[in-house]
């Protein structure tokens, strides 16, 4: 109930946000920065400088540091409210071939960041999980309730983390909020590391390169806005002492051709591009209601995705326009894994 009523006030939180200059991170940061909370980003910050949040420098904390850097994370977590961990080192793909490191290493350093946000005195952890790869493979819409049956072990990680977030409620008295996010997408998202194929299919037409196209018409996934993902997870700041599951996702799905499609309508260009099977490490139908969520959102409107694709594409033009070359640093922070967004 206080925490409730802080936040009708206006009340500020003081947030620590994870991998909060990669891409899904970045986003929430500009959340929080609108309705005026404290922010602590930490980040790899290669070079110094933010990436992703060069726009919004000197508005919030910054610590440049890796999460095997304790005493660093522990500053992070000092008099912070909530921590919101958006920190992801693999990928489906990737995941698929070295499930062991990979478990290991995405389960690990969850659970020490957990213990020292215990230590921190924490109340409350934000989780990007996958919607996408939680559940399984499926046949048609997932909810809250559908049983997860992850077969890709970055589901199988992402999935270990909820439990563990459980545990630390359960065992120590942190709240926990999880959002099982749909295919994330929009400006900012790195092509470099296989997360997202709008991205590394708008990368490729910038380069006038072949778009690979995996899967068919079989193949369907629920493509959702990165700031529409950012502004309702700011949901959390609701109720510090509250723990929920949420799907994050339009609820509508689309196939690989049919987004292939829209690709060649909305940006009124020939694509070359060569269609392959479906890959072994991918679900086939992933469509995320968030009816749980938008119960809490009266109105809320998610982005079109044929008018977010051309908001994404004109980033990523501007954005090539204005630094045509990437120096070896500046590739360095692009494949930083701890600024990876996800999904």
């Amino acid at each position: 109930m206080l925490a409730k009523k802080l936040h009708a006030n206006g009340g500020r939180r003081k947030v620590s946000v994870f991998g909060g200059d990669g891409f899904l991170g970045s986003h929430f940061v500009d959340q929080l920065m609108v309705h005026k909370h404290e922010v602590t980003v930490f980040d790899r910050f290669l070079g110094g400088r933010a990436k992703n949040l060069s726009h919004a420098e000197g508005r919030f904390r910054k610590i440049a540091g890796d999460l095997s850097e304790s005493s660093l994370v522990a500053e992070a977590l000092e008099g912070q409210d909530m921590a919101a961990y958006f920190i992801c080192a693999t990928t489906p793909c990737a995941a698929w071939e070295r499930a062991l490191s990979d478990i290991e290493a995405e389960i690990g350093n969850f659970m020490r960041f957990l213990g020292q946000c215990v230590s921190a005195g924490v109340r409350k952890v934000v989780f990007a999980s996958s919607g996408g790869m939680v559940y399984g493979p499926r046949n048609g819409p997932s909810t809250e309730d559908s049983l997860p049956r992850p077969v890709n072990p970055y589901g199988i990680a992402k999935l270990g983390q909820e439990h563990l977030l459980e545990f630390f409620r359960m065992r120590h008295g942190i709240e926990a909020d999880c959002y099982r996010i749909g295919n994330a997408y929009g400006p900012r998202q790195s092509a470099t590391r296989g997360l997202g194929v709008v991205a590394a299919w708008i990368e490729r037409m910038l380069a006038g390169e072949q778009l690979d196209v995996y899967g068919d018409s079989t193949t369907v996934r629920d493509y959702v806005f990165a700031k529409d993902i950012a502004r309702l997870m700011t949901f959390s700041l609701r109720n510090l002492d509250a723990s929920e599951t949420f799907n994050l996702g339009t609820g509508l799905g689309t196939s690989t051709l049919d987004l292939l499609e829209m690709f060649r309508t909305v940006l009124g260009r020939p694509l070359l591009y060569r269609i392959h099977p479906r890959r072994p490490s991918d679900n086939t139908v992933s469509i995320l209601p968030s009816t749980k969520l938008l119960c809490h959102f009266p109105g809320f409107q998610f982005q079109e995705l044929a008018t977010g694709l051309r908001l994404t594409f004109d980033h990523a033009r501007a954005v090539r326009l204005f630094r045509p070359a990437l120096s070896v640093s500046a590739q360095g922070v692009l494949a930083s894994p701890l600024s990876l967004g996800l999904h």
